[in-house]
């Protein structure tokens, strides 16, 4: 899984500048960029209550005929969405069937201990404890994309 993008809420945006110490005197998009290359990756102002770090991923990864990770992840991405046929390469040349999986990271969790006795600590699924808590009832996996997330409309 790669960030792709922050999506930031005009508060948190100003927020943001003020704790930086940015020169007010500095035009807009400078700031942007200033962020943009801080980040390493593209920043967004949208409306309110965004404040997101989207993040994708290919599936299924690793090749389902080799066992292989796939390299170069974001490249693969931007191969896939660039063309109409979602045909995924591995190292060894192996092409199989794929898609992006689009996840929305929430940028102002709150931590563990903030969210209250049913907090979920390690996967149900794998067992694993490598997982991201997107609210206090929101939970995936790292590790084998488990979640009890609800659909995600656009």
């Amino acid at each position: 899984m790669i960030p792709t993008e922050i999506i930031l809420s005009p508060g948190t945006y100003q927020t943001i500048i003020d704790e930086q110490n940015i020169q007010r005197d500095k035009v807009e998009a400078d700031i942007l960029l200033m962020l943009e290359n801080h980040f390493s990756i593209p920043v967004v102002i949208r409306e309110e209550n965004t404040d997101v770090i989207v993040a994708k991923e290919l599936y299924p990864n690793p090749c389902p005929v080799c066992g292989r990770r796939i390299p170069f992840l974001k490249e693969m991405i931007d191969r896939l969405e660039s063309r109409p046929a979602n045909k995924i390469r591995c190292p060894l040349g192996h092409r199989y069937d794929g898609q992006i999986k689009v996840y929305y990271l929430n940028i102002l969790q709150k931590t563990g201990e903030n969210l209250g006795s049913k907090t979920i600590e390690v996967c149900p699924a794998c067992g694993s404890k490598n997982i991201q808590h997107l609210s206090p009832t929101d939970v995936f996996c790292f590790d084998c994309e488990w979640d009890n997330l609800k659909g995600i409309t656009q």
